[in-house]
Formats: C-alpha cells, structure tokens, sequence
C-alpha cells in the first residue's frame, strides 16, 4: 500500500520519508522560512519515479537526515506532475530534483538523486553556508535576477518559412538509421518529430520521411520499449537499441503516441495501446484516464501468467486535465483515420466528464481536482474541443471553444508583446514571479487558433493573427531546441497549408483527413463536400476520389 501523510505521496516500499515535516508549496511555508532565518528545501518529485522512490527509502529514510532536515530547513514537497510551473522553474536535470533555495525561492545550489552520505553533506554546508554568508547571498541572487530578466524578450523572432526547413533537418539529421528513433541514449518517444516527419511526408510527397516515422514507432513497439504483455509503451530507453527501458507507464506520453500510430497507420499496435489504456487508465464510470502507472522492473519481467498471480503496478488516479484533452484530440484522429468507432464514443464520454468536473465559463480549466489551470490545460481544451465539434459530437463544443479563446487571451496574454505566459499569475512565490513563454504549449496553442479561425469564419481573422503572434513569442527559440522544437515547425506550417473541408458525410470527412494532414472538417452542409481555402472555394464534390482530387487543387491553389 502507497504510503501517505496528506497530499504527499512517498514511495510503495518501507520508508521514513514521511517523519520529514513536509510542507506544501505555499506562502505559509516561504514566511516560515523567512522568519526563522532558514533556507529551504525543495524536493520535485513524481508518483511515477524511480528514483524518487530510492531516495524516499534511502536518503529520506536515514535518521540523522530526517533530524537535520527537520532542524535546520523548511522541506517542501512537489509532485511534478501537479504542479509544472514550479518544476519547470526548479527541476535540476530530471527526477528527484533536490534544490536548495534563499526564503525568497531563489536557488542556492541543487542536485538530482542524492545519496545519503552526499545528502548529508550538502545539508550541513549549505545550512552553515546560509547562517553565514547572507550580503554575498543577497549579491549572488540581484546579478541572477539581471542575467534572467530578459529571458522572455530574447525567446522572441520573426516566423522565418525556413525553419520548418531546418527543424526537419534537424530530424533527419538525427534520426538512427539502424533502430529508429533520434540520437543514441537514452532515447525517448519524440512523438512530435515523429508526427512532423509523418505530416511533412504526405506534405512533400517524401516517402522516405515517412519511412523513417514508421520504422522508428517499429522498433519503439518490437523492442524492450513497449509492453508486449499487457501493452502500452514504457516512459523511454536507457539504451540505443529500445531495449532496455524505464518502466513507467504515462499518459502525457501515450497522448503522442496513439496520435503517431494513426498517422502512421499502424492499426495492431494502436489497438493494443488503446487496450491499455482503456482496461488500466480509464475509469469506467467517469470515462477519464488515470495520469499514470509505477515503473517495477521485477513485474514487467514476468510472462502473463506470472503477472496474473502480482497486483499490478500503482496507479496514479489523478486525473490531468492536459493530458486527458491530449488523449481525446489522439482518440478521435484515429476513430476517422483507422475505423475506430469505440475511440469516437470513448473520446466523447471522457469530454464529457471532463469539462463537467474541470471547466468554468469565463475561468477556463482547472488542472486537476483542487489544483488550478496552467496554459496546457487550456490550450489542450480548446484544441479537443475543436476536434470534438470536427466530429459532430454536438455543437456545445464550438460555444465552449470561443470561450476557452477568450479567456486565454484574457488571462494568460502578454499584452505588450504578445504570446502567452505558462501560468496567470495569482501564485507568485519564488521564481513563479518569472514570466515563460513556452515553446510547446505557444505551438499547441496555434494550431488550435488556426483551426477555430478557419471554423468561425471570421473575414477579419482574428484567431490566426494571434496563433502567429503566438508562434513569434518563441520564434527565438526553435534554433537553439533542435529536433525538440518538432512542435513548433508542425505549428507554422499550419498557419500557411491548413484547409477547410465542409461536410455532414463521414465517409468524405475520412477520405479528407487521409488525404491531408491539416485538414480541418466542418461538420456543417449536407453529404457532399465543399474544399475551400481562405475564401476561395472549389465545387462541391460526392464521392471520395473527388475530395482527394479537390485537395490536391486547393493545395496547389494555396502554394
């Protein structure tokens, strides 16, 4: 059974971490810090990690670090997967992050995993270092807060066309000829750089761009990587080869995963996917999926009857609003593309419970139960709303979708330079008082600005001026990112090739969505189907061959 001691979670195994008097993130805990002159302890964990249940069992088991903890810090306790904006500020190189901070929530020094002689060690310095040091601590923190004040203005540029070129070079520059992927090890999924290479393959009629998307999702799936048991894809491999991998099991990841594999037509592993998640982190009567699953090597190395006779692998319950609207955009691209009826009903069923449970007109979504909203909780939202009302899953989803607009553009906007902040604002402790523009949830919320433009069908066009602007307030990024911006590059195109396709007809909405992979259905006219670009449109058309045909057109048009 987990161990608990309130809203922390430690690990599975016999430990002490919980004698530690844990406080949460809050302003309580940065005034007890404050006021007793003591430097802070952050640990960033995850209910999934592995190595955050090493040092709960170890590290924070050991009696004479629960006493120096207790005695000379004030430990907070963060769990990654509720609260990213504070990992994405604190995290010191993966998980656990262990970080040594001022009362004011600057950081000191830190580390990932630290044993506990090496723990014990950093403690009694840092807590000497910090009784006596505070005119240079106070120096250190004033030239760190110059060197990151213009973080914001430097992530901006201009949206240069070629860098979807060099982004897809820098795909194909990377990727391993030999066992799919990029790079050597560890290797992780890149869903991103895969769909990129997948989109830009029918885009530029390249099959070699799309062999090499198939052949690594073909490894990813024959190799050590994916569960060949009970399915479902582990976190990443250690190894080159996808041999031998971590052994968590998370949503967020199976979110790209499931949206690569109808892109690339690979219909059993898809199905094996979905079979995982459907019977471990879907919640029958909500509908919802769980956020993730405990990695435990000694499990997963047994055969099915084995395991029959094991309980399973925790499993987190929590359900994560970003991750459960990614999930729903996925579902639905694969009951069109694949057949997929039951994808279609179950999509609609978790939409249903979660704008129910997460969402408020006007205050957007909340992030999980008790936890408020970030920016990837609302950009995701809007974008499955989007694809929900693609469906024909009913109209209530386009008034839901203007609404998310809205309120992003309200709440999370940088309204001098334009763009959207992470988080907004209302928790300002520590380095949450600096602004981010991420690169990711920037493009995530272009692409679903593009497509609720072209929906509205607005002459003014106000949702694709502000997915470009969005995408410039990171344009600076995408250089430095690599192969990590795949993102970002799937964005832009879109602002250029995107294309509208008016129909009530499922049979030609699926032959639409195959032909083209920014295709946007509106659902609206009856069973033919009306192929427009901007305000251009061609005749309307009645059978499959002929919407391929009027694609090719319009896109020819568009060029």
């Amino acid at each position: 059974m987990r161990q608990e001691a309130g809203e922390f979670h430690f690990s599975p195994r016999p430990n002490r971490a919980a004698e530690i008097n844990w406080r949460p993130w809050s302003a309580g805990a940065f005034e007890e810090a404050k006021l007793t002159a003591r430097p802070i302890l952050l640990s960033i964990s995850a209910v999934w990690c592995h190595w955050c249940h090493v040092m709960d069992e170890t590290t924070y088991s050991h009696a004479g670090i629960i006493d120096l903890i207790n005695r000379e810090y004030v430990p907070i306790r963060v769990d990654n997967d509720v609260r990213p904006d504070i990992n994405q500020r604190y995290n010191m190189g993966g998980w656990p992050s262990t970080a040594f901070l001022t009362s004011s929530g600057d950081i000191l020094t830190g580390a990932t995993y630290m044993p506990p002689d090496q723990m014990a060690d950093a403690l009694s310095k840092v807590a000497g270092y910090y009784r006596t040091n505070q005119p240079e601590i106070a120096t250190r923190v004033l030239e760190a807060r110059k060197r990151s004040g213009s973080a914001v203005a430097r992530s901006a540029g201009s949206l240069d066309e070629g860098l979807v070129d060099s982004i897809l070079e820098a795909a194909t520059t990377a990727y391993d000829p030999q066992y799919g992927g990029f790079g050597n090890a560890p290797k992780f999924p890149q869903t991103d750089a895969i769909l990129l290479l997948l989109e830009q393959s029918q885009l530029r009629s390249d099959p070699e761009l799309r062999q090499m998307a198939v052949h690594t999702l073909e490894q990813m799936a024959g190799g050590g990587t994916y569960d060949h048991v009970g399915g479902g894809f582990f976190r990443y491999s250690t190894t080159q080869d996808w041999s031998v991998p971590h052994f968590e099991k998370m949503l967020e990841d199976h979110t790209g995963l499931v949206s690569s594999l109808a892109l690339a037509g690979m219909e059993t592993v898809l199905d094996s996917t979905a079979g995982y998640l459907d019977r471990v982190l879907r919640d029958p009567k909500t509908g919802m999926y769980a956020g993730s699953q405990d990695a435990d090597e000694h499990y997963y190395s047994m055969d099915a009857e084995e395991r029959a006779q094991r309980p399973a692998p925790y499993v987190d319950r929590r359900v994560y609003t970003s991750w459960n609207a990614a999930l729903a955009i996925g579902y639905l691209d694969a009951a069109v593309r694949l057949d997929r009826p039951a994808l279609r009903k179950h999509a609609g069923k978790l939409l249903e419970s979660l704008f129910r449970n997460a969402y408020r007109r006007d205050e957007g979504m909340a992030h999980a139960e008790g936890v408020g909203g970030q920016l990837s909780d609302q950009v995701w939202s809007l974008w499955a709303t989007l694809r929900a009302h693609e469906a024909g899953l009913g109209g209530q989803w386009m008034e839901a979708a203007l609404d998310l607009a809205a309120h992003i553009e309200e709440r999370y906007a940088d309204p001098q330079a334009g763009g959207y902040f992470d988080h907004a604002g209302g928790d300002d402790l520590g380095r949450l008082a600096d602004r981010i523009k991420p690169l990711v949830e920037n493009s995530i919320a272009a692409m679903a600005l593009v497509e609720l433009d072209i929906l509205a069908g607005d002459p003014t066009a106000p949702h694709l001026a502000r997915a470009r602007v969005a995408l410039e307030s990171v344009a600076g990024l995408p250089r430095q990112y690599g192969l990590m911006a795949a993102v970002f590059a799937r964005a832009l195109d879109r602002t250029h090739h995107a294309i509208k396709v008016t129909t009530a007809n499922p049979e030609l909405a699926r032959a639409a969505v195959l032909a083209h992979p920014y295709v946007v259905i509106d659902p609206a006219g009856d069973r033919r189907a009306l192929v427009c670009v901007g305000t251009i449109c061609l005749a309307p058309v009645s059978t499959p061959v002929a919407v391929v045909e009027a694609l090719k057109e319009a896109s020819a048009t568009r060029a």
